[in-house]
């Protein structure tokens, strides 16, 4: 369990660090904290509840300190984790199945915030538009599914993905 907390925790810090310092790069918008969510998993295995509740307060978590919506996160991590939990659970662990799961993970938590943004008509944009901010997630956050993956599948990391 303190491996998931540590997992989290670096990933928040990381994309508080790249929201402050790094926004005026366009093709980087992070969102390691729903990646760290695929990492997180392995852990979590065996016990599909506590994994969703794991990361339902890890969106909480998120909404306390990036957003001003306190259950908006908490629900997409939740149905987020739904899908990292299927796809994890179904196929085998490598460095595609990883991929994949970044980019569902990624396209359906901008969704859902598409979604419930124009249902509360929060913000209102075309599907144009989402489409060609969907981009700008990409890019970054599959690197840093990358180097997660890289660093988890070292020999010192391993007993960690093949419990």
């Amino acid at each position: 369990m303190f491996f998931n907390i540590i997992i989290v925790l670096i990933s928040m810090i990381l994309e508080n660090i790249f929201n402050l310092y790094l926004s005026n790069i366009e093709l980087i918008t992070p969102l390691f904290t729903l990646i760290s969510l695929i990492f997180v998993y392995f852990y979590f295995k065996n016990n599909e509840k506590g994994y969703y509740l794991f990361c339902t307060i890890s969106g909480f978590i998120y909404d306390m300190f990036f957003t001003n919506f306190y259950i908006l996160n908490a629900i997409a991590f939740f149905i987020c984790s739904l899908v990292i939990y299927y796809i994890m659970n179904n196929h085998r662990l490598n460095y595609i199945t990883v991929l994949f799961s970044s980019i569902t993970a990624i396209f359906l938590y901008n969704v859902i915030l598409y979604i419930l943004f124009i249902f509360f008509k929060y913000n209102s944009y075309s599907l144009l538009e989402f489409g060609y901010f969907l981009k700008y997630f990409i890019v970054g956050n599959l690197i840093y599914s990358t180097i997660i993956y890289i660093i988890l599948n070292n020999k010192r990391f391993n007993h960690i993905i093949k419990q």
